[in-house]
């Protein structure tokens, strides 16, 4: 080998066993892994960088995790020469021919010689070369995949016993929480696939996806995580393993893709085609705006399916909706309903509700989005809600009051933990399907308090917020009292975690704040300060306006805040 090879080759080795002794007494103090990772480090980037004014022209990185296109982790070193001193010594024969073999040989014999134990490494390891020189315009590249045969084989085993174990098998066994990650991963990874097959199955994947579930469907929030996890394994599927044959990115942190020339596209193949509008629909149960620009690739790609998906839905309901007063349009596979309503009055309303009953009894995405059009803009009052087309669709229906259990049928098919609709971007104006009905029913009838209640027991207080301006139009609809109290109470404890406090504090004679104190003493203490501070702000300010209050009522409220310290 030649000298100067030779010499980067361990300056290079040096350095990559100093980050590899550092990332080992790491991952050493790991208790909790999955019994699908094989391992933690599965990729290395050798780059010789050209200098920049100012720093030093011998500058070495060495990337163990691959990189994002915005952030830069690499380790950096200094070698002990310049390049551009000799560069006869530096031609790409000569790194492709004698140190890029010998580079790849001994990381192949430290994998093997288990020094860094057992989960240092995953069974592939992807290694890259990009050498920079000062006299060319592009660097040299090189890259080699290092599988670990045996080791994979290991993990194929592993998989197999874990799906007829922890997934299939009837019973209370599960995946763990630590579990999820991989085994979504495992899940779509080429390199797992059946014999003959270039894409995975969606018939085979999809009742494991359902499967596991089913048996998360006592955890809501674990539930929520396994679907976030198989989401995310699908798009990296997608954007990695499949779109780059047939499009590039339209730049470095572009989330879309531009179509390359036809002479350079290949025929899409079947099987993979077939699981990219599989993915698409499962991705966009939660992401509607890239669902639609996944089946727009698809069907340039020449997918039927996606075609008729973007055009009619799955089929499974009619696309077309009319009533003697409405017509409509519904795609299933968007989660999207077009509704036209030709007249303004109750009988319109009442088959729009109706239709949207049906929809959603036959299974129709409670999540939809809706557009409309109709004459009257009501809107409820609350100012945080979003005024989005349904928004504005049961405000109008609202005006009704024949329409109110109509209205309230629709909320109980539509009320799903976890779930919101798609009537806005993502983010704090997303709501839980059967919002707006269920708010506008609360405010105009004390015989729909049971559903604001249910309602309450179900909705998300990580994500979502509208609630928390709820409890001040609740009180201006119907004041407090005995009967409208408790109801209170409980809008309180599903604030979220920015709620502030209600103004001007609706507890202000002695019956209230001695009724707040029985509802109270029936909580346990983390759900008694958050009413607390719902009503009256933190303790000190409590402690103000009982000083301030006429006797009778600072005796109650000083019993109200010993009782919630």
């Amino acid at each position: 080998m030649e000298q100067t090879v030779e010499l980067f080759l361990r300056q290079v080795w040096a350095g990559l066993e100093d980050i590899y002794g550092r990332e080992k007494r790491r991952i050493d103090k790991i208790s909790a892994w999955s019994p699908l990772q094989a391992g933690i480090f599965n990729y290395v980037k050798i780059t010789r960088s050209l200098p920049e004014r100012g720093l030093s022209p011998r500058q070495l990185a060495i990337d163990v995790y691959e990189p994002l296109p915005w952030s830069d982790s690499a380790y950096r070193f200094e070698l002990d020469f310049d390049p551009e001193q000799n560069p006869e010594a530096w031609t790409d024969d000569k790194l492709r021919g004698e140190f890029w073999p010998a580079l790849q040989q001994k990381i192949v014999e430290l994998r093997k010689s288990g020094q860094m134990g057992a989960r240092f490494f995953d069974y592939r390891l992807d290694l890259e070369l990009e050498f920079h020189r000062a006299d060319r315009k592009q660097p040299l590249k090189l890259s080699a995949a290092l599988i670990d045969a045996d080791k994979r084989e290991q993990l194929r085993q592993t998989l197999d016993a874990f799906i007829a174990r922890k997934v299939l098998a009837p019973g209370p066994a599960r995946p763990k929480q630590e579990d999820l990650f991989f085994f979504a991963e495992l899940l779509f990874n080429p390199n797992f696939l059946p014999a003959g097959r270039d894409a995975p199955d969606a018939g085979a994947i999809e009742p494991l996806l359902s499967a596991v579930a089913g048996k998360l469907r006592d955890q809501p929030q674990r539930l929520a995580q396994w679907r976030g996890e198989y989401k995310r394994a699908l798009r990296n599927w997608a954007e990695r393993l499949f779109l780059p044959h047939y499009f590039e990115p339209a730049g470095d942190y572009s989330l879309s893709f531009t179509p390359k020339p036809e002479t350079e596209r290949p025929q899409a193949d079947a099987d993979s085609l077939d699981f990219f509008v599989y993915a698409a629909l499962k991705i966009g149960e939660s992401e509607p705006d890239l669902r639609l620009q996944y089946l727009g690739y698809a069907d340039l790609l020449g997918s039927d399916t996606a075609r008729r998906y973007l055009t009619a839905g799955s089929g499974i309901v009619d696309s077309r909706r009319r009533g003697s007063l409405f017509v409509g349009q519904a795609n299933d596979v968007l989660q999207s309903i077009e509704l036209k309503l030709l007249a303004e009055e109750e009988p319109a309303y009442r088959e729009a509700l109706d239709d949207l009953c049906a929809l959603l009894e036959q299974g129709f995405p409670n999540t939809y989005a809706l557009k409309l059009k109709s004459g009257e803009k009501r809107w409820l009052p609350l100012k945080t809600l979003a005024k989005s087309p349904l928004h504005r669709f049961f405000a109008n229906a609202l005006h009704y009051p024949a329409l109110f259990p109509a209205i309230a049928r629709y909320a109980e098919l539509a009320m799903e933990e976890y779930a919101w609709y798609n009537d806005v971007e993502p983010g704090e104006k997303s709501v839980m399907p059967g919002t707006y009905a269920v708010f506008g029913l609360g405010l105009r009838s004390e015989a729909y308090f049971p559903l604001l209640l249910r309602y309450m027991a179900l909705v998300d207080t990580e994500h979502q917020s509208a609630q928390d301006e709820y409890a001040a139009a609740f009180v201006a609809a119907h004041g407090l009292s005995g009967r409208t109290l408790p109801v209170l109470v409980a809008i309180l404890l599903a604030s979220g975690q920015s709620a502030k406090p209600i103004k001007p504090c609706p507890i202000d004679t002695p019956e209230l704040a001695r009724l707040l104190l029985t509802s109270l003493e029936m909580l346990p203490e983390h759900e008694r300060d958050t009413v607390r501070y719902r009503l009256f702000g933190d303790a000190d300010k409590l402690a103000r306006t009982a000083k301030k209050a006429e006797p009778e009522l600072r005796a109650a409220l000083e019993q109200i805040r010993a009782a919630a310290p």
